[in-house]
This record gives C-alpha cells, sequence and structure tokens, in this order.
C-alpha cells in the first residue's frame, strides 16, 4: 500500500482516540470496507433511505419513492446473482444475506417465518430496521419502498419469477409476505 495512505490512516487513528471514539474501524487497513469481495460503505440512518427520498420528492415528485423500489429490486436481484454465481445453494442465499445484514452492515434482524421456493412463497419478520428508524428520524412515515424491493429482488432471482410483496408493521417488528406474480 502507498506509504502515504498508511500515514494518513495512522493520523486518523491517533484522532479518533484524541477526540475520544472508541468504537473500532470498520475498515480494513486501506480504508475500505470488504464485504463478499465487493467494496460497500457506510450510511447514516438520518441520511438513507428517508432524507434520500424527501429530497429527491422535491425534485422529481411522488415517483421518487417508485424510484427506491426498484433501485432495491434491481439491487436485490445483483445481491442473489452474485451469491448463486459464487455457488451458494439457492436454499441459503437468504439465509446468508439475512445473515450479513444483521452481522455486517446493521440494516436490520430478519428472521425467515415460512419459506417455499418452489411455491414461490416467503414469509418473514425484520426487526431493528434501518429503514424503520430513517423515517422516524426524518419525523416520516415509511412504506420501506426499498427493504421491501431488495428482497423483492432477491427472491425474484431466487424463483425466477416476478414477485410482489406485502407488509404489515406489528408495533416495530415488520412481517413481509412475498409471492410470485
Amino acid at each position: 500500500m502507498d506509504e502515504k495512505v498508511k500515514g494518513i490512516i495512522k493520523e486518523y487513528e491517533g484522532l479518533i482516540k484524541k477526540i475520544g471514539i472508541t468504537e473500532k474501524p470498520f475498515t480494513n487497513d486501506e480504508g475500505k470496507i470488504i464485504l463478499l469481495g465487493r467494496r460497500w460503505v457506510l450510511l447514516d440512518v438520518d441520511y438513507f433511505p428517508e432524507f434520500m427520498i424527501g429530497v429527491t420528492e422535491q425534485v422529481v415528485g411522488p415517483i421518487a419513492k417508485e424510484f427506491t423500489y426498484w433501485f432495491g429490486y434491481a439491487y436485490g436481484e445483483k445481491v442473489a446473482e452474485r451469491q448463486l454465481e459464487m455457488g451458494v445453494p439457492r436454499e441459503y442465499v437468504l439465509p446468508s444475506l439475512f445473515a450479513m445484514t444483521a452481522l455486517f452492515s446493521g440494516w436490520n434482524i430478519t428472521k425467515i417465518d415460512e419459506i417455499d421456493l418452489d411455491k414461490g412463497y416467503l414469509k418473514l419478520r425484520s426487526y431493528n430496521n434501518f429503514e424503520l428508524d430513517s423515517a422516524k428520524a426524518a419525523g416520516r412515515k415509511t412504506d420501506f419502498k426499498f427493504s421491501r424491493g431488495v428482497i423483492d429482488g432477491v427472491f425474484s432471482a431466487l424463483v425466477n419469477a416476478k414477485t410482489q410483496s406485502k407488509i404489515t408493521l406489528d408495533g416495530d417488528t415488520i412481517i413481509i409476505e412475498i409471492t410470485k406474480r
């Protein structure tokens, strides 16, 4: 690695200690978060996705929420395709995705209640959802366009068909049911 970059990282390590930040860095020695062989970034609940949706709505109107859903859907399809290409068995794609979101990304804790890949049915529960917390931080209600889009996209890739989902909120627990169209 470039000595200049190493020097900057050392300076920043000293700075965060000096100002009292005690969390361990999530990044490697190059300043990157790498998961599944890809680079990731950390996002703040105050700015993604609700703040982004609100700003986009000011520019393009209510279509911003639909864009957010379809962005999530396309992302979900790519995540599933990447795992399948890596050799992850189809029945492990969702559990491994949920493990990664729980252990690495901080997006949510998800539990599968029922799944039938052949029939195209999935029911799950999401706890500590980042999108819900983002909406609360922005003083808005959410319809979980991004989260729903990601899960719909992943499931669509696994069942090789378009999907549709229904969300029910039970307190802070999100119940999602997805079916093949």
